[in-house]
Parts: C-alpha cells; sequence; structure tokens
C-alpha cells in the first residue's frame, strides 16, 4: 500500500459495493437501520459538507462528539476528506479537553452545537454548521505540527489513559490500523454473519474494532442505555454474535434477571479493564458464555486474545496472536512478574511530542509495555500488574490487585482500590479506596476488612487504612487513577 493512496475509507466504499443492502448499524431507536451503502453515503455527503466548511488534506481535526452512528459517519468523513482525526472523549472534563486542544495543533474540531462553546473564546474564529445541530470550529494554534507527521499517513492522533502521568499522542497510520484488524480477525474470524453489540466509548475504542466491523462485513449493534435488562435484550433481539464491552457492562448483563438467555452468542470479549473473577463466573452462569478477555494496547492493538479456552484459563489473555510476537524480561521480580514486551504488525508509527519515531521508541525492536506477568506452560499470558503500581514495603513487593481482590470478598463491598503511601520505617505502606454497595445501609468496621485481609493474606499486603468513598477515581476510559488517590491522601 502507498502512503500517499491507502486511506481506511476505501474499506467501507468496497464493502459497500460488495453488500450494499447489508445492514451495517442497527440501533439504538427500534427502527434505526443504516445498510452499507446508506452508510458509504452518509459519509460522502458529511464529508463534502466539511470540504464547503474548508477540511482539506492534511488538517488535523479534534472529533468532540457522542459515541454513536453519527461518530462514526464523522470519523470516516474526516478520512475521506484527507484528514487526520485526534478523539477528545465527551466523558473527560473541560479541562482535560482543553489541554489536548491546547498541546495538538489542530486546524477544527467538531462539536455539538450545545457543548461548541467549551472550545470557543474571542479569538475564535466563526463556527460553521454542520447540519442543524453541530458545528465545525476552526483554530488558530501558534505551533506547528512536527516534520514527518504527514508522511505516516496519520488516520488517528490519541491519547493513553493518563493513569500514571502525562498522556502521550500515540500517531496510528491508515496502514498500521489494516494491519492490526488483519492481525487480530486471524483469531477472530468476523465476517458479514456477525452482528456485534457495541458498548464502549468510540473515543477510546475504534481501530482494531468499529474498524474491523465494518471492513470485514459486519453489523454493528447499538444499545439505547447500559442497563442490565437493555443490553440483555438488545442483543436477544438483534441476535448477537459478538459482545464487546468492559467487565462493568458484563456485571449488568449477569445480574438481570427480567430478560431470557442469549443464545446466539459465540464470542464475548472483555476489555478496557481489569476483569474481576466472580462478573466472569456469574456472566457465564447466567449465559452459559465465558468471557474472553483481550489485551488492549493503544501502542499495540490487540496482541492477545483468549478465544479459545477462556473457560479452563480463565484470567489469561490468551496467547499471543500469530501476527505478533512476545518477549518476557527478567526485571528482578520473580518468575511470575517478567516485563512484557511485544513486536509486530500494526504498532503505533510515532509518539506526536516529543516526536518519536517507531524506530527511535523501539530501539531494541521491541514496544514495552509496562506491565509485568508470566505465561504458563501452554503458552497463556496473565497480566498480573503495571510495574509503577507495584507496592513495596519493606522490602516486600506486591500488586495492589490482589489485596483489592480480598477486600471485594466482603459481602458489603462492591469495589476497591489499593494503592501506596509512603511510609518513614516501611518506605511504602498500602491504603485502600473502599465503595459500598447501594444496598448497604452501614459501613463495616474497618477493623473487619483488615482482619479478612490478615486471614488471606501476607501482614504486610494489609492496608494501613481505609476508608469508605462515593466512588473510585477513574480516567475516562475506566481505568483506575491510583496515582492520584496516593495524592489527595498525602
Amino acid at each position: 500500500m502507498n502512503n500517499t493512496e491507502f486511506n481506511l475509507a476505501s474499506l467501507l466504499s468496497e464493502k459497500a459495493l460488495q453488500q450494499p443492502l447489508h445492514v451495517a448499524i442497527v440501533g439504538p431507536g427500534k427502527d434505526d437501520s443504516w445498510s452499507y451503502q446508506a452508510l458509504n453515503e452518509y459519509v460522502g455527503q458529511r464529508a463534502d459538507m466539511l470540504r464547503s466548511a474548508g477540511v482539506k488534506p492534511g488538517d488535523t481535526v479534534g472529533l468532540h462528539y457522542p459515541s454513536g452512528r453519527q461518530y462514526i459517519v464523522y470519523t470516516y468523513a474526516l478520512w475521506l476528506c484527507g484528514a487526520s482525526v485526534v478523539p477528545i472523549a465527551v466523558e473527560l472534563s473541560a479541562d482535560e479537553k482543553q489541554v489536548i486542544c491546547a498541546d495538538i495543533v489542530l486546524n477544527a474540531l467538531i462539536s455539538p452545537a450545545k457543548t461548541a462553546a467549551l472550545f470557543q473564546n474571542e479569538l475564535t474564529p466563526e463556527p460553521l454548521p454542520l447540519g442543524d445541530q453541530d458545528l465545525l470550529i476552526p483554530l488558530q494554534n501558534q505551533g506547528s505540527e512536527p516534520e514527518g507527521y504527514q508522511a505516516v499517513n496519520p488516520a488517528f492522533l490519541r491519547f493513553s489513559s493518563g493513569t500514571t502521568g502525562l498522556s502521550k499522542g500515540v500517531i496510528l497510520s491508515h496502514e498500521s490500523i489494516y494491519e492490526r484488524i488483519n492481525a487480530a480477525n486471524a483469531v477472530l474470524k468476523i465476517g458479514p454473519e456477525d452482528k456485534i453489540l457495541w458498548l464502549l466509548s468510540m473515543s477510546y475504542h475504534f481501530a482494531v474494532s468499529i474498524v474491523a466491523y465494518l471492513s470485514f462485513g459486519a453489523t454493528i449493534v447499538l444499545a439505547k442505555n447500559h442497563f442490565g435488562s437493555t443490553l440483555v435484550r438488545t442483543a436477544a433481539q438483534a441476535k448477537a454474535t459478538l459482545i464487546y464491552g468492559s467487565p462493568v457492562h458484563y456485571d449488568h448483563m449477569a445480574h438481570d434477571t427480567t430478560e431470557p438467555p442469549l443464545t446466539d452468542g459465540r464470542l464475548a470479549v472483555s476489555t478496557a479493564m481489569y476483569r474481576r473473577a466472580d462478573i466472569a463466573a456469574a456472566f457465564q452462569s447466567r449465559f452459559a458464555l465465558p468471557l474472553s478477555e483481550a489485551y488492549g494496547i493503544i501502542e499495540v492493538g490487540l496482541p492477545c486474545i483468549n478465544h479459545d479456552r477462556p473457560g479452563d484459563k480463565s484470567g489469561s489473555v490468551g496467547r499471543v496472536l500469530p501476527d505478533y510476537e512476545l518477549y518476557l524480561e527478567d526485571v528482578g521480580l520473580g518468575e511470575q512478574l517478567m516485563s512484557i514486551k511485544f513486536r509486530g504488525r500494526g504498532v503505533l508509527d510515532a509518539y506526536f511530542e516529543p516526536w518519536r519515531t517507531r524506530e527511535q521508541i523501539m530501539a531494541d525492536g521491541w514496544f514495552e509495555t509496562g506491565d509485568l506477568g508470566y505465561t504458563d506452560a501452554d503458552g497463556y499470558l496473565f497480566i498480573q500488574g503495571r510495574s509503577k503500581e507495584i507496592i513495596n514495603t519493606g522490602g516486600m513487593k506486591f500488586f495492589p490487585q490482589e489485596v483489592e481482590a480480598c477486600l471485594e470478598l466482603h459481602p458489603a463491598v462492591m469495589e476497591a482500590c489499593v494503592f501506596s503511601h509512603p511510609d518513614q520505617r516501611m518506605g511504602e505502606t498500602p491504603y485502600a479506596n473502599v465503595v459500598l454497595h447501594a444496598d448497604v445501609s452501614e459501613s463495616p468496621d474497618e477493623q473487619v476488612l483488615k482482619a479478612l485481609c490478615a486471614k488471606n493474606l501476607a501482614s504486610f499486603k494489609v492496608p494501613e487504612q481505609i476508608a469508605f468513598v462515593g466512588e473510585l477515581l477513574r480516567t475516562a476510559s475506566g481505568k483506575l487513577i491510583r496515582q492520584q488517590m496516593k495524592i489527595q491522601r498525602n
């Protein structure tokens, strides 16, 4: 593929020619259904509108828009115009959104009119209408994009989740995304017969999901809301063969008792955040379908998917896909805490600021994920945690997840977050924030939870302090922000 010619929008056009009347997107409304031909026409119409508003090849355009059919249309329309897309998740705070706009040289930004004021000031040029409800906001930036940015044929400029520090602008080319979707589909085997219930934020999950589904001719099923009963009913009515969601969604579905069980599902993929064992067990008990964990990395794609043995290899993200290689590096923490590295098709093309190319990032040929784990005798990878999350108490190192799992054994505890706190004597000591189930009228005694941990864990892993909170701090994509919790408690 030639960098100046290949565009992911061409894959949609090809599918529209091959299967014009096949349903591309159904929902969230009862009568909402777009064929591939209709979707491709909507994309073309919106691209003409964007060109008339001044969007041109080489532009970098922010997309601040809720997940749904129009999000898909705008992304493909911008690609058709030759522009690259910077997703700005609506779930982010106002400050986080403005940081992205300040750090990235955006030519313009697309937003619903009702939320456009956030990106406008007295120096912002007059916004241009895109239909009745959306605006294209031209932006005047003082900086310039890095030399070499356009040469990689950028499709997305995306940001990591920001759980441990400043987010990095990750550049993904049209070619890299194409390689990723083919690498993943070598095991997912998605085709026109598949109907996929989509449950995640499109600002964080699009390349090896939405693009893959449309490129391989499947049907995307959108739900009205994320109540458990709605998700089960939507999946049943659409005869969904595949579900793609987070553990939160599967938890809601597993505990719904109003809808009949699902009968058409062949795969339920869990991603985006840590999946508790009890959620997997409850979902499998309810629907006779095991949860398949996927290991998604913004810089790499989906190098591992536990598609073949999610039942007896529960807790594993699977074996490395054929188009990737896995390297476990000994970092002196033991055989189960090896540094996880990958190389293969579709790794990132560059970091935006400071500018670093793929070759500079992967100087030894491997991408270091920052995660630690091990493979079992069958080659199945188990993630133990992130290297930056390890708590070191007097030289004894452990992951917060095992303490969280212990706290969540208490029937009153819905979820927990354990994090390190400075300690003069031991260096670090664990603290915990705990969220109780909504129907719990009285908090359990802190000493009871400590005794539960002492019964099941080594003494140095027992939290020094436990606080009961209304909610845990998370990124917009759902990952726990342990570092911020540590700052709050200091």
